[in-house]
């Protein structure tokens, strides 16, 4: 018996070697459609390791180690990148941006860069006048105060410059509107209505009529939802969700949460049909809005959208709270159907994202743990995963309790810098925006932007803006030289705020198995930097531009610094498809002659690389003159063959 054991063990022993020999062989056969080498890849993985390369095989990553280890991935076919010491990181993740709030600067009239009264009526005249057929304006951006200092009240300046249609203004911050007269009687607002759940409808002293300013969005809705047209048509919102992809991929973003403020089935539909139509080139997790007036009794409704909005780069599984608005120091929801709600929301599988900001006195950070504590002792402890973001105070006793119920803080580095509490000072600010204490509680925190909630979006939307701000917590703009960081103990370190715009963020979305870091099997979501951001000062990093980023495998953005004769020929291909060159032999004498520089390029032949370009640049001249090439195929063409002889007489 004992022999034939061990001969057993011989032979499974053996099976296993030479199983585990076979399946190497045949991981090592697969070659890669991309490689990148000799760069600087800090892989954000459990150990936070640096690796060399990076080689990519449809939309996953198939190595990553060394240089002399992803040679055997390469192919005839394969594309090589050259980083050239330059750093390659995962894509970025913004866990909170409204992305189809891009719409508003397309489609409405934007006041936002206006500083008079003046200024806003000869921009809404002008707006009338090239839109002399709407049924409503629409706009946004405004300052309260300004439009006070008219000494009229809000809606009867805007009733002298829009008499006849409704005009609705949002404000920035999105949690505020500002309407004429003629909005109010559409909706048949007077002074009788009554504030609603957690709204505000502000009211003149004297005689209680409205002036024409709604906070938060229980009361914006009484106007909104009685104007005679949706915000935004299908088509509307399809083209600000491709914008926003557009500046996304500058960016360097790659997965998004979006909220979603009001229920609007022509947003769903944009995303159905951009997905259906393969265009969307980001991840999207949505969150639908949850009405403070109607607590539990639209959880039907989310499960409906839930279930009928799913697709294969968007999904919609989190319901949006807002606990409190903005400066007005009171709950939007009763507490008692607050908690109900999250219990409810929780047990049917959503995670629930909860909006709070507060200041000293006032604390909906802890009215909203509360919550989720009450949910947990109903349902019992699960991976929810739930969130509250902007969390501006958060007491030092209740940064345990977001470990101890899993709740993850989502704030707005950017705002770091901002001193908008100038009246709090010292051992007071211990509370304010931490950072640093979640990482040291071992706590997953992740970051976001808010896009588009402040007049500098475009700024606050960029990922470097925010880690950089995370680590120095001094304004972004450091015009004041002599400016101190705001409570300096909550600063974060590069590493963690770097890991707070990646595999936190795919955390937050249930995808830190897919998306996140850079490891074997995972999305080839990877964006090239022009500087290792561990190697520049702090204060700098938010210089750091995006060169290349991949989405999926996908290439969605290439600054024009960032070329080679690959991409040129993908762009050929591209004109070809779309039809911009009068025949087939415009391709192929384009593609031939790049053919050749790729393989130049490889063997890093500068002189020749220079010379085929010039060559190629005199062959687009040719086809100009024939007629052959669209116009925009030989700008485009000639633009990025510049640019790649520029690159090549520097190197």
């Amino acid at each position: 018996m004992k022999k034939y054991f061990c001969l057993l063990l011989i032979v499974l022993l053996f099976s296993s070697v030479f199983t585990g020999s076979t399946s190497a062989k045949k991981k090592s056969n697969l070659k890669a459609d991309l490689i990148f080498k000799n760069g600087d890849v800090y892989t954000v993985d459990e150990d936070r390791s640096w690796a060399e390369a990076v080689a990519v095989r449809d939309d996953e990553i198939l190595y990553v180690g060394d240089d002399e280890g992803v040679a055997a991935f390469k192919g005839t076919d394969t594309r090589v990148i050259d980083l050239k010491g330059k750093m390659l990181l995962p894509g970025f993740i913004d866990s909170h941006a409204h992305a189809y709030l891009m719409a508003e600067s397309l489609f409405w009239l934007d006041i936002t860069n206006y500083s008079t009264l003046e200024e806003y009526k000869q921009a809404i005249k002008d707006y009338l006048k090239e839109h002399p057929d709407i049924k409503q304006l629409r706009g946004v951006g405004f300052n309260q105060n300004l439009i006070e200092s008219s000494g009229l009240t809000p809606k009867e300046w805007l009733a002298q410059v829009v008499p006849d249609i409704p005009a609705v203004f949002i404000s920035s911050s999105h949690h505020d509107i500002w309407v004429n007269s003629k909005a109010l009687e559409n909706a048949g607002i007077d002074k009788n209505t009554p504030n609603p759940q957690g709204g505000i409808i502000e009211r003149d002293l004297k005689t209680g009529e409205p002036t024409g300013i709604f906070r938060e969005f229980s009361a914006q809705n009484l106007v909104i939802s009685a104007l005679p047209q949706p915000d935004f048509t299908v088509q509307q919102f399809k083209e600000a969700l491709l914008a926003f992809q557009e500046m996304a991929a500058k960016n360097g973003v790659t997965s998004v949460f979006v909220p979603v403020h009001y229920p609007t089935e022509n947003l769903l539909k944009a995303f159905e049909d951009l997905d259906n139509a393969g265009k969307l080139t980001l991840r999207y997790d949505l969150g639908l809005w949850a009405d403070e007036t109607k607590g539990t009794e639209q959880i039907g409704r989310f499960k409906e959208v839930r279930d009928n909005y799913q697709g294969e780069l968007y999904k919609i599984d989190t319901i949006k709270i807002f606990s409190d608005g903005v400066g007005d120091n009171q709950l939007v929801w009763d507490q008692d159907i607050l908690e109900e709600t999250v219990a409810a929301l929780d047990k049917e599988g959503f995670r629930v994202y909860i909006h709070a900001i507060g200041n000293q006195e006032f604390y909906p950070s802890g009215n909203s743990l509360d919550a989720f504590e009450y949910a947990a002792e109903v349902n019992g402890k699960r991976d929810s995963r739930h969130v509250i973001t902007h969390l501006d105070w958060v007491r030092e006793d209740d940064v345990a309790r977001f470990k101890d119920l899993g709740v993850i803080p989502v704030p707005q580095p950017a705002w770091f810098g901002n001193d908008w509490y100038a009246d709090v000072r010292g051992e007071e600010l211990k509370n304010l925006n931490r950072m640093n204490s979640y990482f040291e509680a071992g706590i997953p925190v992740a970051s976001s932007s808010d896009f588009p909630s402040t007049s500098e979006f475009l700024s606050d939307f960029r990922p470097f803006t925010g880690i950089e701000v995370g680590i120095t917590r001094l304004d972004r703009d450091k015009t004041d030289q002599t400016e101190k960081a705001l409570w300096p103990k909550e600063k974060a370190s590069l590493e963690e705020m770097i890991t707070s715009y990646t595999i936190n963020g795919a955390n937050v979305i249930f995808a830190e198995d897919e998306r996140g870091s850079i490891e074997v099997g995972k999305k080839a979501d990877l964006v090239v930097l022009d500087k290792n951001l561990f190697e520049i000062p702090e204060t700098e990093i938010n210089e750091t531009k995006i060169l290349l980023n991949l989405f999926e495998g996908k290439e969605v953005f290439r600054d024009p610094t960032f070329i080679n004769a690959f991409y040129i020929k993908t762009l050929v291909e591209q004109f070809e498809e779309d039809g911009e060159f009068a025949n087939q032999g415009v391709a192929r004498s384009l593609q031939a002659h790049l053919d050749t520089v790729i393989r130049l390029e490889e063997r890093e032949a500068a002189k020749r690389v220079i010379k085929h370009m010039q060559r190629f640049n005199q062959l687009l001249d040719k086809h100009k003159k024939e007629g052959v090439i669209s116009v925009d195929a030989y700008n485009t063409l000639k633009t990025y063959t510049d640019s790649l002889i520029k690159k090549w007489q520097k190197d």
